[in-house]
């Protein structure tokens, strides 16, 4: 399709807009056919012969074939933009699914989200319209034109010589309307996104007083959409105004003067006069045509673009090589990094330098160090939802970009600091593991995660829901659930991102115990703050600005005296400070 993406069209979707262009261009000469015996029927019926009876069925013919044609033009159109708005939703998944955590973390969902589902209907228009009716808008001149010239010439050339005006006053009107489409379509996205970090973060507006004030934002960006709005209104009411009616009238009202001007003459017939007339409304369909594909283009055009430029993001993992080494059940795996470089797009400093680290089967190591020394990346480089610029990394001996996607995240049990709960229940949240666990294997997951009590004492046991995102849940049942989930993977390859950093110590105590069972026989990666529980590692890894900077046992990096023993003496300082009684 010319000017269009590839990735947007699908066959079913250019089948069925060659299915409507097919009707709507055969629609053009039997509605010519239909004026033209209508003619001849009134010369016949002036000269005093009554055609219409023996006419009546071919009238009856064209009138049916018109319906028929015109319910195969709107089928195309409808079928053509259902599958492209579903086509290219497909695209914009698949292309979340390719760019993952790493970079759309850096995204507004909102945002994305409007584009999927109210940007793309827009291509509705863009699909449905747009593409078919371009063409038949051309054709219909054309094919107006040759029939009126074949009636009378001189009328033929009047009208042929109006043709030109359209495109003249559709040119007007695209300046304005294409730059204001563009800021309205960004405002809209802008609203939609305020509006649901609004409604997740209620809560924090309540409690900082801010839910007014957030309130009188989303209205100032609400009246800006309206006043673009009312913009594009403007400028559709001046084709309206200036196309539709002024120059859609003036040229049947044209056609009828220089058509009776030939009459007088003797040039034509009264039934030629009325065919003439009648097709000459026809070139006011033209107008309605233009005026439609060209909001509707302008408005898809946007839309369409957005989606592109999307789709052109080059995603962080850049293959799969589709490698699966086997089964690793029962036993637990090593991972390697050796010298990984990782920046982030338009970043100026690398979030990874030159990470070198190993962890050995049934090894728990723990990864600390201050927010943003690259903690969390070292976890995406693990997944590959992000793949290092340099270095690799090898699980149980194979570099990572001979295995395929499916087979290393197999191996990785993810519990982190936030777990995501979908909307649904506990049993629908576990299932996320394993889609086909019996009840027997969450029963054994919830009581191993320590969630077992509260799933009995719930009147709908596992079928409790959860909320949106988990609010039915406190932050440790939500942090359970999780480590249930983990259990139920059954991943040979745990990594526990800040599990206990926002519970109070009885939860704690729940937890420490949950993460006991999911991590024995495993090779374990701990992401955490908390003294005590980094306490727990076999070994410490310190990291600082993306690269390690101290490695070893506990009483290794106290006796270094570096970064760790730092901690470890600040937090004793705390300590004394708090333990000293207030004067």
């Amino acid at each position: 399709m010319i000017g269009v993406d590839d990735r947007l069209v699908t066959p079913a979707t250019m089948k069925w807009v060659r299915v409507g262009l097919i009707a709507g261009l055969a629609t053009i000469p039997a509605t010519i056919l239909l004026y033209y015996v209508l003619g001849l029927a009134i010369d016949a019926a002036v000269d005093g012969n009554n055609m219409l009876r023996s006419w009546i069925a071919a009238f009856v013919g064209l009138v049916l074939l018109k319906a028929a044609l015109a319910w195969v033009f709107r089928t195309g159109q409808f079928r053509a933009s259902s599958s492209a708005k579903l086509n290219v939703r497909d695209q914009i998944y698949k292309q979340v699914i390719k760019l993952g955590p790493g970079l759309l973390g850096k995204r507004r969902t909102g945002e994305m989200a409007n584009t999927a589902t109210e940007g793309v209907e827009y291509l509705d228009y863009y699909f449905s319209v747009y593409f078919v009716q371009i063409w038949v808008a051309i054709a219909i001149p054309i094919f107006l034109c040759a029939a009126i010239f074949y009636i009378d010439w001189v009328v033929g050339l009047w009208m042929l010589a109006g043709v030109p005006l359209t495109p003249l006053f559709v040119g007007m009107a695209a300046q304005g309307f294409r730059k204001i489409s563009g800021s309205n379509e960004e405002t809209k996205n802008r609203n939609f996104a305020q509006y649901l970090d609004s409604i997740q973060g209620m809560s924090t507006l309540k409690m900082f007083n801010m839910d007014k004030r957030r309130g009188k934002e989303m209205e100032e960006g609400n009246e800006l959409q309206r006043q673009q709005t009312m913009r594009l209104l403007m400028v559709a009411q001046f084709q309206f105004v200036f196309l539709e009616l002024g120059f859609a009238l003036f040229s049947t009202a044209f056609a009828m003067g220089v058509s009776l001007y030939r009459y007088s003459g003797g040039f034509m017939s009264a039934g030629e006069v009325v065919a003439v007339i009648f097709m000459s409304l026809e070139f006011s369909r033209t107008l309605l045509l233009i005026g439609e594909f060209f909001f509707a283009g302008a408005l898809g055009r946007e839309v369409a673009a957005k989606v592109v430029k999307f789709l052109d993001e080059e995603a962080p993992v850049k293959s799969d090589a589709g490698n699966n080494p086997g089964s690793t059940k029962g036993r637990a795996i090593s991972i390697e990094f050796k010298a990984v470089d990782f920046t982030y797009p338009g970043a100026e400093e690398p979030a990874i330098k030159n990470l070198t680290m190993a962890l050995q089967p049934n090894e728990t190591v723990a990864l600390i160090g201050k927010s943003g020394s690259g903690k969390t990346t070292v976890t995406n480089l693990m997944l590959r939802t992000l793949d290092p610029n340099k270095g690799h990394i090898y699980f149980d001996g194979h570099k990572d970009e001979e295995l395929s996607l499916d087979w290393i995240r197999e191996q990785i049990a993810l519990v982190p600091q936030d777990p995501f709960l979908f909307f649904g229940t506990i049993a629908d949240n576990l299932r996320i593991a394993k889609d086909d666990a019996s009840e027997a294997e969450l029963e054994a997951a919830l009581k191993a995660a320590e969630l077992w009590e509260f799933v009995q004492s719930s009147p709908a046991g596992i079928n409790t829901m959860v909320g949106d995102q988990g609010t039915a849940l406190s932050g440790g049942q939500a942090q359970r659930l999780a480590i249930a989930r983990a259990l139920l993977k059954d991943a040979p390859i745990v990594v526990l991102d800040e599990p206990t950093s926002q519970i109070d110590v009885e939860t704690e105590a729940l937890l420490n115990r949950a993460i006991e069972r999911l991590t024995k026989n495993k090779t374990v990666l701990l992401i955490a703050h908390r003294l005590s529980t980094i306490e727990q590692a076999d070994r410490i890894v310190v990291m600082d600005h993306g690269a390690v900077s101290e490695s070893g046992t506990r009483q290794e990096l106290l006796d270094h005296d570096g970064i760790y023993a730092s901690m470890i003496k600040t937090k004793q300082n705390i300590e004394r400070e708090a333990a000293v009684p207030v004067a």
